[in-house]
């Protein structure tokens, strides 16, 4: 149940234009992780009735015309939100959030009112499209959903230099997204420091201006 209100919540970053900040698909997500439904009910519907007064007034995030922005690869928080933020302070919309702190561990229920509550839970945690997996076929139809259901212009993949697996598989998403999708792609090698702020952001307003 957990999964299909964040779902619901998360529809409002796939309207055109997004109803829905990246900050609070961050916080939303990384608080659902450890969460059961019962925590988590009362927050989840005042945010459905929040976001749905929010869309009603019409105060959507960015502008029709703004660039949508799906972001895959490795988990990140505290100073490696910096990527985030060069997106929106360069002008971008972050629409999806292909991490391990974002969208992934919710794409996807757990069966219930099985007699073996083990194989549902062993399912579930297989069907996850870790870069830790291999073969990872599963991650490129994921992003194949989030890209027909998010509607980005471009994609970003964030790779963190102690997570070598996602930079492992960071070529083969670069080709599946340019000749699948036609998506302008950008890799983004990084770590928690604050050295490289300013070249990250010179990338993103790179990459904002072949959407001109």
């Amino acid at each position: 149940m957990k999964n299909k209100a964040l779902e619901e919540i998360l529809g409002y970053a796939a309207m055109k234009p997004s109803y829905l900040r990246w900050t609070e698909i961050y916080d939303l997500t990384f608080l659902a992780q450890p969460a059961t439904y019962e925590d988590m009910k009362t927050v989840l519907d005042d945010c459905l009735l929040k976001l749905e007064m929010r869309k009603e007034k019409g105060l959507s995030i960015g502008s029709a015309d703004s660039p949508r922005v799906l972001i895959t690869g490795c988990p990140v928080g505290g100073d490696a939100l910096k990527v985030y933020r060069a997106v929106e302070e360069s002008g971008g919309v972050i629409v999806a959030i292909d991490n391990c702190t974002g969208f992934k561990p919710f794409m996807g229920t757990i069966e219930e009112g099985t007699n073996d509550p083990v194989m549902a839970l062993s399912e579930r945690y297989m069907d996850l499209h870790c870069s830790c997996m291999s073969p990872n076929s599963r991650r490129l139809s994921k992003l194949d959903e989030l890209i027909e259901k998010y509607r980005p212009d471009m994609v970003i993949d964030v790779i963190l230099h102690a997570c070598h697996a996602y930079n492992i598989e960071s070529f083969r998403v670069r080709e599946h997204v340019k000749a699948k999708h036609g998506l302008p792609f950008l890799k983004i090698e990084t770590d928690y420091s604050e050295s490289d702020v300013k070249q990250i952001k010179t990338r993103v307003q790179a990459l904002m201006e072949l959407m001109e």
